[in-house]
């Protein structure tokens, strides 16, 4: 019998799921490299993130508005490269290695944030982290969507407090600058970086077996979560500005803490505490969508069918969570979050890739099949935006170090080595 999942989730839920995940914990951790990167310019670098992380959330509103399913890049690239199965297979793979080493990248930053308060060992904090997070996965997604939503509150809560409170007794007036011709190497070297605090929105995607309108509700949570968090973001970085000159934020491990200081003491604690809840809502999120991912495939019989087992009352894909969970423990030992953040960006990036060529074969292989979303702006059959993405995504993939790409490859190699004795188990 074909497995199933609930469908319980509206457009509301799945907003606040988007936005929790774009938010995480990037915003409280990237923004000071950033800042010293671009200085007061750092608007225009998160203008011009915000349009590409736009971009590529047009493409994937139309896939999944065409293919509801959960699994969501695995079977775009399913239906425009039948005749290529390891091309699904690998774009499913890169997106479970991305929610692994994104929820173990988190979790390391939780537990950096609560060693302000409490000295525990940051790779048992990280640990005790991915464990709870899994439980709550395995309970239900009703049920880790309504935490999850509680620790986005707080999240966002926090960041609208330093909003608020930073424009009022900082230097607003002064906070933002016009660019100039100089600035440009800056400016384009901090948009590398910042795009990645926009990645997460296509966890959405994964979701779709359990919105309850899917066709509609999801590619519409995508895009609002794009916007929303980009104003949040733009409202930030003039927030810490007014506070804050770009040198002071740039020498800061926790700089939204450092703005907050700035502005008053209990600010500067209170924001700690909201960094504790990004990162942990953030692994909940990752690994609930993802592991939706690893079921869809496995259920397809392009992973072990153990992966499809649900459990009977609740009817969630506890094999796919604990495997994804295993996975993000295996990461944790690298120990670095830069390094981990890095490989997290990497596959993520090489997907995007194969969502944009998706939607550029679909248009002409499938011209009939309907769209209640289409990416805007074509001639003909020819979409335009999608091969700017591509561009895009292909130069921000040069920006890593050696160890990312031998971490990335190796994760790969082994993928594929599952991919082969999971096909030679299935003819046999």
């Amino acid at each position: 019998m074909t497995q199933t999942l609930t469908r319980s989730l509206s457009l509301t839920q799945l907003i606040f799921y988007g936005v929790g995940t774009i938010v995480g914990a990037g915003i409280y951790t990237i923004i000071g490299s950033a800042a010293g990167l671009a200085g007061t310019a750092l608007w225009v670098s998160m203008l011009f993130a915000a349009a590409a992380a736009f971009l590529t959330a047009l493409s994937y509103a139309e896939l999944i508005s065409m293919l509801p399913k959960a699994g969501a890049e695995y079977q775009f690239l399913k239906a425009a490269f039948p005749r290529f199965p390891m091309v699904s297979f690998l774009a499913g793979f890169l997106i479970a290695l991305n929610a692994a080493a994104t929820s173990a990248t988190v979790s390391l930053a939780f537990a950096g944030y609560l060693k302000v308060f409490v000295d525990v060992p940051a790779p048992l904090t990280a640990l005790a982290l991915l464990s709870l997070c899994t439980a709550l996965n395995i309970a239900g997604i009703r049920q880790s969507t309504w935490v999850s939503i509680g620790m986005i509150v707080i999240e966002v809560g926090g960041l609208l407090l330093l909003i608020v409170m930073g424009l009022f007794k900082g230097d607003a007036g002064a906070a933002i600058t016009l660019p100039t011709f100089g600035d440009t190497p800056g400016i384009f070297a901090a948009t590398a970086l910042v795009f990645f605090v926009y990645i997460g929105f296509e966890d959405v995607a994964n979701l779709s077996e359990e919105a309850k309108n899917p066709r509609i509700d999801v590619p519409r949570a995508l895009l609002w979560s794009v916007a929303i968090t980009s104003v949040v973001y733009m409202l930030v970085v003039w927030a810490v500005f007014a506070v804050l000159d770009p040198g002071q934020l740039a020498q800061s491990d926790s700089p939204l803490t450092t703005a907050g200081r700035a502005v008053s003491p209990w600010l500067g604690q209170t924001l700690a505490v909201t960094a504790m809840f990004a990162t942990a809502s953030t692994a909940l999120i990752s690994l609930v969508s993802i592991s939706r991912l690893l079921f869809g495939m496995a259920r397809d019989g392009d992973m072990p069918s153990v992966l499809a087992k649900t459990l009977s009352r609740r009817k969630t894909p506890w094999v796919a969570a604990l495997a994804l969970y295993s996975f993000a423990c295996a990461l944790l030992p690298l120990g670095e979050v830069r390094i981990i953040a890095s490989i997290s960006a990497l596959g993520i990036l090489a997907v995007f890739i194969g969502v944009h060529a998706a939607v550029l074969v679909l248009r002409f292989k499938a011209p009939g099949h309907e769209r209640p979303f289409r990416a805007p702006l074509a001639i003909g059959r020819l979409p335009l935006l999608p091969p700017l993405g591509i561009a895009i995504s292909l130069a921000l993939m040069t920006q890593f170090e050696p160890i990312v790409y031998a971490v990335t490859a190796a994760a790969v190699a082994f993928g594929i080595a599952v991919y082969w004795a999971t096909r030679k188990r299935s003819r046999h």
